[in-house]
């Protein structure tokens, strides 16, 4: 289930909607040409009750355009309509000095995944995975 943050947001962040991510020129393509392994989507399908997510990302960066449609497909695969997964677009930083894009989550690279237990953080994916988006996902999420 995809859904949209309306509160708490802070400055320079928006929430978005799937449909407004894949509309990005090359986003979509990224998203239609990803296969996620049927027995790892199967695995996380097992992890991820009581599980959510919010992605911070860009559509500026290149990291973002690489990551974000991967996860989308990621979760339209699970088709686990209990697992929320907030997306919020940020804006560049206005100074060369700010050290994070969303300072109360201490996001200080993007795309940054994180994935919570309730309102404990359990672990998050900064940047580029270590493996895999889906590997790195199911490591967090068991």
């Amino acid at each position: 289930m995809i859904t949209i943050a309306a509160n708490g947001m802070a400055w320079g962040q928006k929430a978005v909607r799937q449909a407004d991510i894949l509309q990005a020129p090359g986003w979509r393509t990224i998203y239609d040409s990803y296969v996620p392994d049927a027995e790892l989507i199967r695995e996380l399908r097992l992890a991820i009750p009581g599980r959510r997510a919010v992605v911070y990302f860009g559509s500026w960066c290149d990291d973002s355009k690489n990551h974000v449609p991967v996860i989308l497909k990621i979760i339209d695969s699970l088709d686990a309509p209990g697992f929320q997964v907030d997306f919020m677009e940020v804006e560049k930083k206005p100074a060369h000095d700010q050290e994070y894009y969303v300072p109360d989550q201490l996001v200080e690279k993007i795309p940054t995944f994180i994935f919570f237990i309730g309102d404990s953080e359990i672990g998050r994916i900064i940047e580029n995975p270590k493996e895999s988006v889906l590997k790195d996902m199911l490591g967090i999420l068991q």
